[in-house]
């Protein structure tokens, strides 16, 4: 009987241990991109983890528009959660601009409608300090998204030829033709070229044609704008800064040879 028990017991730890070792770890959720706004004066700030940009609206004066580089800097160990964006002037000189956000009701002190989430204090110039309102939108951390392993792929994975497809995706996906935000799939096709399934940032389904070495100019052709139905399958996101907000699913970034290779794009399986 003892050893019944035992054996049984011994069964239930390694279902357990082969559930556990199948649920593939959570990619933590962290802030993307920030959204201010503020009047009197009136200014607003977008800004993602790497760049920004200001308007200002000052009674008599120009709208002045100032580009910035910076970083995002996420406090969530604080009650109310808080963000910091700090960025540096691409053009004026000792032009910074910090703004510090902290999750807290906040209306417009102008117009009527319902609050937003965050507020802000934001100061760039000495003697100056402005409030306004926020919103923050969060998803992965697409540069610490784990790399692809395209040789593990399941057959019906369009991705497992990435190798040999690659640089025909990358030149349909960077055509300055058609603006693309997505490649849905792709696949050798006759002649020694590819055909790929791209849709454009307007939501239009294109199909694209281009030599397996990417040096030809594509042939953009008009598609279905129903969705492939092929299960399991990724899309492909290129290389863009800001990166794209996905906070759901599971993100795999893809990366060219070595160490400190360039990111080269992302895979997204499992949308919602």
């Amino acid at each position: 009987m003892r050893a019944i028990r035992t054996g049984a017991t011994a069964l239930v730890f390694a279902i357990a241990a082969s559930i556990t070792s199948a649920q593939a770890p959570s990619q933590p959720i962290v802030p993307q991109q920030i959204a201010c706004r503020g009047e009197e004066p009136f200014w607003s700030l977008q800004a993602s983890r790497t760049s920004g940009t200001m308007q200002s609206l000052a009674a008599g004066k120009a709208r002045q528009v100032v580009e910035f580089r910076g970083e995002l800097i996420a406090m969530p160990f604080l009650e109310p959660k808080a963000i910091v964006w700090r960025g540096q002037s691409t053009h004026l000189p000792n032009q910074t601009v910090v703004a510090t956000l902290r999750r807290e009701s906040c209306a417009s002190t102008m117009k009527d409608g319902p609050p937003q989430d965050w507020r802000a204090i934001l100061t760039s110039r000495p003697g100056e300090a402005i409030t306004g309102c926020c919103t923050v939108k969060s998803g992965f951390d697409a540069m610490k998204a784990p790399l692809a392993a395209f040789a593990s792929k399941p057959d019906g994975d369009w991705s497992r030829r990435w190798p040999e497809i690659s640089a025909a995706v990358q030149r349909c996906a960077n055509d300055p033709s058609t603006p693309v935000r997505e490649v849905a799939n792709a696949a050798p096709g006759g002649s020694g070229e590819v055909v790929a399934r791209v849709i454009a940032v307007d939501g239009k389904a294109w199909t694209c044609t281009v030599d397996a070495a990417g040096k030809s100019k594509p042939r953009f052709s008009p598609a279905s704008t129903e969705a492939s139905a092929v299960a399991n399958a990724p899309v492909f996101y290129p290389f863009r800064d800001p990166s794209p907000i996905v906070a759901c699913g599971r993100l795999e970034r893809i990366a060219g040879p070595g160490a400190r290779a360039r990111t080269e794009g992302w895979l997204h399986y499992d949308r919602c």
